[in-house]
């Protein structure tokens, strides 16, 4: 059995009823009580995760990489709101991290009656455990799946993640031969636009002073020619320009006359929103 550790950052698993609302209070001691399984645990902190910055999320990096030869895997018991992000934060800031890391949260608090809370945590802790190479995934609504490709697509059900790429992880995948590396964010002025029909002109070029932007292109790779008119103009003022299809299973594709902008730029191919905003922040895009 594999020693593991793990991290708890609070979250609705963590959660009890106040009066002013569901507020994340057990630890990690508390919530292994609700498992089959025992490891040791750090309580990181106990806090909603739509409100984790960046600078959290590397904390919990540093953590997991001064523990790297303590610990054969991690799981980190998350929110479910941001959990997306933080697995994509990690998975940029652990390069051929040759341990296993498992996110996992729940739609409802491991309090409540009928929660799934209960099945994630111990998916995590059951993969985990086993010792096996899964690298940095989540686990939730029965499923593993991967960092570069996991987003939440809905509020309420518990099967709330899925793939861009549709890619599950049913079995234990080979383990990086490189040397493992931690790197740190090279900027974090990166902009994300969304093409709609009437976006105006203005509002892209109000991006100027971002290093690079992320812009959300309509199916395919449209967008309006004003659109791409201004997306030149950043390009000319230094800004990189990334492209990525509006749709949760799209990719750009060079198909279309009216497609232009998809040869100009450059394209993010079958990574979730998520993972794509820090691989543009984390230089990975090369």
């Amino acid at each position: 059995m594999a020693n593991t550790l793990m991290i708890t950052t609070g979250g609705t698993i963590s959660c009890v009823s106040t009066d002013n609302g569901l507020k994340p209070d057990l630890k990690g001691k508390d919530l292994l009580g609700y498992t089959d399984y025992t490891c040791d645990v750090l309580d990181f902190k106990l806090i909603d995760s739509s409100i984790m910055t960046d600078p959290e999320r590397q904390e919990i990096a540093k953590v997991i990489w001064e523990n790297r030869d303590k610990y054969d895997s991690f799981v980190i018991t998350h929110g479910t709101d941001s959990m997306a992000y933080t697995a994509a934060y990690l998975a940029c800031a652990l390069q051929n991290f040759n341990k296993t890391v498992i996110l996992t949260g729940s739609q409802l608090p491991i309090v409540f009656e009928k929660t799934d809370a209960v099945d994630n945590l111990n998916l995590a802790l059951k993969t985990a455990l086993t010792g096996q190479y899964y690298g940095i995934c989540i686990a939730i609504g029965g499923r593993l799946l991967p960092a570069e490709s996991v987003t939440k697509f809905e509020t309420e059900g518990f099967a709330a993640f899925d793939n861009v790429n549709k890619n599950y992880l049913t079995a234990p995948i080979e383990k990086p031969e490189s040397v493992a590396e931690y790197l740190e964010p090279k900027t974090n002025m990166v902009g994300v636009i969304y093409i709609t029909p009437n976006l105006s002109r203005d509002i892209i070029l109000s991006y100027v002073t971002m290093d690079a932007v992320l812009v959300l292109l309509l199916g395919a790779g449209g967008m309006p020619q004003v659109c791409e008119n201004a997306l030149d103009r950043l390009q000319s003022a230094g800004v990189k320009v990334y492209i990525k299809s509006q749709c949760m299973y799209g990719k750009i594709e060079d198909i279309y006359a009216a497609h232009s902008g998809a040869k100009k730029y450059i394209p993010v191919k079958n990574e979730s929103l998520e993972y794509a905003i820090y691989k543009i922040m984390f230089d990975l895009t090369k």
